[in-house]
């Protein structure tokens, strides 16, 4: 599995235990769903959005997309 995948899967999973769906975030964010699904998937660079994910997943960013891997 590449590291996409893995950060993918792992952001995915804190979603779904924490009952948050891509469509609140992308309203939160002011965003289409499909762009947050690009950015989870690591088809997007935005630290605005990733510090909103973050935020209603109750995580830091450095915890969810640690430096030096793939968003």
């Amino acid at each position: 599995m590449n590291k996409k995948n893995k950060q993918f899967k792992k952001i995915k999973k804190l979603m779904i235990d924490k009952d948050v769906k891509p469509s609140m975030i992308a309203d939160k964010a002011g965003v289409t769903r499909g762009a947050i699904t690009r950015l989870l998937k690591g088809d997007l660079e935005s630290e605005r959005l990733k510090q909103v994910i973050a935020k209603m997943l109750g995580k830091k960013v450095e915890d969810l997309w640690p430096k030096g891997k793939a968003a």
